[in-house]
């Protein structure tokens, strides 16, 4: 690690040598017109990508995940953020989401622990990794409680940073048909002791704002939370130190990097909550920026 974090090179190809005897790899001679080489080592199989003359990125594999649930992964990444930041200190470049990573400014680049699925790895760029958003398919079917709570374990440690989700009360589309009808009707009309009686329409809280200014990236208020409706039961909001979840007026903020176990606690309570406001988790949806991975609920659309 001191090895790896201290040495100073221009990426040269012709420099790859010194700096894996340094790490105390063996090295190996990269093939004529290949991408990528492997070194021995024990334990983790490093290795280096190539473009010509320059080499893109050393890694080094340091276990394998495959098998394990998200949180299970969680465990690892923590266990090897903890390790090297006691040689290096905290990571001052932090980026969650579905495969989040850590990284350190070092002599190179940059230095990161990256959690992707089936590996954990060890890598040192020129420069921080760019992560494209995820591809999430939408949800399709029905889910029990207990795959609900495995899969909000999973979303709530996969979100990224300014990523911000409400679970709602699901509006069905018969339901929507009615509201809209009801809502197009005229007021009866009553006699003149009613129209007495009658009090204004309370004011409008304007914390509550529309889906569609919420999928338009605004409707945020000033901590950067989705404003929630009369329908949410769950508001969850990720930067890049803390995961926040607000219940009603309850606030819960764990930080981030958090191993597997929080969230475990947070999906089980969230779950024991929910299964008192609703008869079955098919009454459930969601609204966010984007899709959320690993979530088994509808995502909802609808503009109010």
């Amino acid at each position: 690690m001191a090895a790896v974090a201290g040495f100073e090179w221009s990426w040269a190809a012709d420099q790859l040598e010194e700096l894996v005897t340094a790490a105390g790899w063996i090295y190996r001679q990269p093939s004529e017109g290949t991408a990528s080489c492997a070194f021995d080592a024990a334990p983790g199989r490093p290795g280096a990508f190539l473009f010509g003359a320059e080499v893109t990125a050393v890694y080094l594999n340091l276990t394998e995940s495959g098998g394990l649930g998200v949180p299970g992964r969680r465990d690892l990444f923590v266990a090897a953020i903890a390790e090297v930041g006691a040689q290096l200190g905290p990571p001052p470049i932090r980026c969650p989401g579905p495969d989040p990573s850590v990284g350190w400014r070092v002599a190179a680049g940059v230095l990161e622990i990256v959690d992707r699925p089936g590996m954990l790895d060890l890598w040192l760029r020129p420069a921080p990794r760019r992560v494209p958003p995820p591809a999430v398919p939408p949800f399709i079917g029905e889910v029990g409680w207990a795959a609900l709570e495995t899969g909000l374990a999973s979303a709530a440690a996969s979100l990224p940073a300014g990523a911000g989700v409400l679970l709602e009360r699901s509006r069905r589309p018969a339901e929507e048909n009615e509201a809209a009808r009801t809502t197009r009707q005229p007021p009866p009309k009553g006699n003149k002791d009613d129209e007495m009686t009658r009090q204004p329409p309370p004011e409008k809280n304007e914390t509550h704002q529309s889906s569609q200014q919420l999928t338009e990236g605004a409707g945020k208020d000033k901590e950067g939370y989705p404003h929630a409706t009369d329908g949410t039961l769950v508001e969850l909001f990720q930067t890049e130190d803390s995961l926040t979840v607000r219940v009603g007026d309850g606030t819960e903020t764990v930080r981030w990097p958090a191993a597997g176990t929080a969230y475990h606690k947070i999906a089980g309570r969230l779950v024991t909550l929910l299964r008192e406001e609703t008869a079955s988790p098919a009454d459930l949806a969601y609204r966010s920026d984007l899709p959320v991975p690993h979530l088994p609920l509808r995502r909802e659309m609808r503009h109010t």
